[in-house]
């Protein structure tokens, strides 16, 4: 029996490099891809196809999908150097967490599929959950390709949300980070969901203070269960 990240691997081929080939001006085939680049955990090769196979990911296009709560659409490959033609590509494992992660928001904690989605109205997000009747996001979640990477996130979402007058990080993963906190308090998400690899999950509840101190405390997976409000 083939393991999912065989056929995760053969979906890749089959379809993935073939839609995002699609576009002339990408000016990249099947031979320039660095297949080492495909670095997916089991876990997460499970949830993306999943994902896929039960349509909550829609090709729009050029190697871009979209789900119906998008702000935006995802690719899954970035493209190397413009200088060569053809040019390189790799897979971009981020955005197949993400999806992997909107599987599991479907099928393991019951939210509909039109009140789910990937990437936020201002990109501060990457995965996102509605309650019916909002805009504002219930669950805001951010992904991150390594488990150090999340926990340097977190390290500095704590200090951002707790010192509302620190200015906006003129570039760098300080101002990603800002970008998550001003997303939070400009709308007010209850739930922050960090997710990383091969199942990595860390969930909080968002405590709002009257002084727009942000504070993140630890709380379970079923903080994620859609409960239909």
């Amino acid at each position: 029996m083939k393991s999912y990240v065989q056929l995760f691997e053969e979906l890749i081929y089959d379809e993935m490099i073939v839609d995002f080939c699609s576009d002339e001006n990408r000016k990249c085939n099947i031979s320039t891809f660095n297949k080492s680049s495909v670095k997916v955990a089991e876990q997460d090769a499970m949830h993306f196809l999943t994902a896929w196979n039960g349509g909550l990911i829609k090709h729009v296009g050029r190697g871009l999908y979209r789900t119906q709560r998008s702000a935006a659409a995802e690719q899954f490959f970035w493209s190397g150097s413009k200088s060569s033609n053809p040019r390189s590509f790799n897979l971009w494992l981020e955005p197949i967490i993400t999806v992997a992660a909107l599987a599991k928001l479907h099928y393991d904690y019951s939210w509909p599929q039109n009140l789910i989605g990937t990437q936020s109205v201002d990109w501060a997000f990457d995965l996102v959950a509605f309650q019916s009747g909002s805009e504002n996001e219930f669950i805001a979640g951010e992904v991150k390709k390594t488990k150090s990477e999340i926990e340097h996130l977190l390290i500095l979402i704590e200090k951002f949300g707790r010192d509302p007058q620190l200015p906006l990080p003129p570039s760098g993963k300080e101002r990603n980070a800002f970008k998550k906190v001003a997303g939070l308090r400009s709308r007010n998400a209850p739930i922050f969901w960090a997710v990383g690899p091969d199942g990595m999950s860390k969930v909080f509840r968002v405590i709002y203070h009257y002084d727009e101190v942000i504070e993140l405390i630890p709380t379970t997976i079923k903080d994620l269960l859609y409960l239909g409000k």
